[in-house]
């Protein structure tokens, strides 16, 4: 809790409230510096094992043989099965505090082959289960959220100061509870760009919904990739803007 000032109708108010955080944690892996994140610390466990199998560097949570945490120092040492060689060219996303990617490459992805069909009532259920449950969110409204969910229920909810790092946070608990990822539905409270649509086909996600809209770019790459891709999700309404997987109650196509 902090302390700070609100104005409303032209009176100074001294008030009490949450402010999210947010601090540097920086990665090694065998002993090798790799990066430093800036992210919110809940959770951190699950976003460096996410993050590590985004950018390629583990394929499955048994290659990691240890993994020690230390919000003080803010320090992440990974210690794997095997050497690696860590990448060095860096892409910077367009995500909040300017976001890191590395091997996350388009031309690296088939296209998605899912049978996973989902109706606009549902789509707009789940995303009010995602703000219903984001507790950080509805404390100081400074966040983002993401989930995994399949037609019926949330299955992993995930809050972070980065949507980037909030997604990254759903695959590494995912693995860390074995919950597969493939022909789920990926929500988000923030924009879908193009790292974020192929963090979710590097998942297997066929469905990806937001509270707001996608770039122009991530909406080619999904149609590239046989994703859905879908925004400005309300509860009467939603946008469509890739994709045959979101069908009427009927099972025809479109909201």
């Amino acid at each position: 809790m902090r302390t700070f000032f609100v104005v409303r109708r032209g009176r100074l108010e001294e008030v009490k409230g949450e402010v999210v955080r947010e601090q540097p944690l920086t990665v090694y892996v065998n002993g090798e510096r790799f990066l430093t994140l800036l992210c919110t610390p809940v959770k951190l466990e699950a976003l460096v094992i996410g993050y590590l199998w985004m950018e390629k560097i583990i394929g499955a949570l048994d290659e990691v043989t240890a993994l020690a945490i230390s919000e003080v120092d803010g320090r992440a040492e990974v210690t794997l099965a095997r050497p690696v060689t860590l990448p060095t060219e860096r892409i910077l996303t367009s995500g909040c505090g300017g976001g890191i990617t590395f091997r996350i490459d388009p031309r690296l992805f088939s296209r998605l082959e899912s049978p996973l069909r989902v109706t606009a009532p549902e789509i707009t259920a789940r995303m009010k289960e995602l703000y219903a449950d984001a507790v950080h969110y509805k404390a100081s409204r400074g966040i983002h959220g993401a989930a995994l969910a399949d037609r019926d229920r949330l299955l992993v909810l995930a809050e972070d100061v980065g949507r980037h790092n909030a997604v990254d946070k759903i695959k590494g608990e995912a693995l860390l509870r074995d919950i597969p990822t493939a022909d789920r539905i990926l929500l988000s409270t923030g924009r879908i760009s193009s790292e974020m649509l192929l963090k979710a086909a590097r998942m297997g996600v066929p469905v990806v919904a937001s509270r707001t809209s996608p770039t122009e770019m991530a909406v080619g790459l999904a149609e590239q990739l046989g994703i859905t891709v879908v925004g400005y999700v309300r509860p009467d309404s939603l946008n469509l803007y890739a994709g045959e997987a979101v069908v009427g109650e009927s099972g025809g196509h479109g909201p």
